[in-house]
């Protein structure tokens, strides 16, 4: 998002230097911690940074299309205590990964099951993955600790709370009837947000962006990706033809930013740079796009406010 930054940043320069009236305010908000448990935005929230706000623009990289829907996210940490043996005389011990791993089947069940019956028409289902897994010492003891870390990934018909419950209670059963203890944290917790899709904000960036996006000049590999993402999800991000207003699995800022208004506000993701690289080695953004967007935002933050 740091191409997009500082795209917001010399246009609102550019905006002020050239003595532009704007009738309203553009108010430049920045965060910290948007990966880990969005600290920054939580707090700049409860300072009052989005109290007078009734638009709400995130760069996050799209490239020419436009977000207006995200995913909440539920992030957990579990982990499983049991007893240390020598592996041939397991009975000796409490085996810390069979149980997370036991327990963790539980919940995939679960929480899948429910996300399978509870979807979303803009945003689909809530996903469950199991990134991060750690546990055992050496190939000969009986592991007494073990630890996972989960990402669920929200929508409104299964929320946050149903998700939490489901974990906790099957946790809490489990530890009923199973030696050892299974142990819960929560990472994170934001909400899903669902903006408005006809709103003038989105209307504004289709008018302004559409004469640079016919005149991007993709690489051979962006068109070769392009292909392969419409063909898997039914858009192409590096398409010359129109600007897609899509919903995104992933979380943004917005989450505590908007938590007063999560449904229908006027809400936009639009920013340069290759959505398939984010969270990538080498993510970029084209410097002809780049610099593009610099002139959408000028043009975009002067005609919304001046109608």
């Amino acid at each position: 998002m740091k191409g997009g930054v500082a795209a917001l940043v010399i246009a609102m320069i550019n905006l002020k230097d050239a003595e532009v009236p704007l009738n309203g305010t553009l108010r430049l908000v920045l965060t910290s911690g948007e990966e880990s448990n969005m600290h920054g935005s939580r707090q700049l929230h409860a300072d009052g940074a989005m109290h007078d706000s009734d638009t709400l623009l995130i760069a996050e990289p799209t490239g020419y299309r436009t977000v207006y829907a995200n995913k909440g996210e539920v992030d957990f940490k579990i982990t499983a205590q049991g007893k240390a043996a020598h592996s041939s005389r397991p009975n000796f011990g409490i085996n810390a990964i069979q149980n997370l791993m036991d327990v963790l089947e539980l919940i995939k069940t679960k929480v899948e099951a429910r996300a399978n019956q509870n979807q979303n028409d803009i945003l689909g289902k809530t996903t469950f993955t199991i990134d991060i897994f750690k546990g055992g010492i050496q190939i000969n003891a009986i592991p007494a600790n073990a630890e996972a870390q989960i990402n669920t990934r929200i929508v409104p018909e299964y929320s946050n709370d149903d998700v939490i419950d489901d974990v906790k209670t099957i946790i809490d059963d489990f530890n009923q009837t199973h030696e050892g203890e299974i142990k819960i944290e929560i990472l994170m917790n934001i909400p899903p947000v669902v903006g408005d899709p006809e709103s003038k904000l989105i209307k504004d960036i289709i008018k302004f962006a559409t004469p640079y996006m016919k005149n991007m000049q993709y690489t051979p590999l962006e068109k070769q990706q392009g292909k392969e993402i419409q063909a898997k999800q039914g858009f192409n991000p590096f398409s010359n033809d129109k600007i897609d207003v899509l919903s995104g699995a992933g979380g943004t800022d917005a989450s505590e930013l908007l938590k007063d208004k999560l449904s229908g506000a006027n809400y936009a993701v639009f920013g340069p740079g290759n959505p398939l690289k984010m969270h990538q080695t080498n993510e970029y953004a084209s410097e002809q796009m780049w610099f593009d967007f610099i002139e959408i935002y000028q043009k975009l933050f002067k005609d919304y406010l001046n109608k």
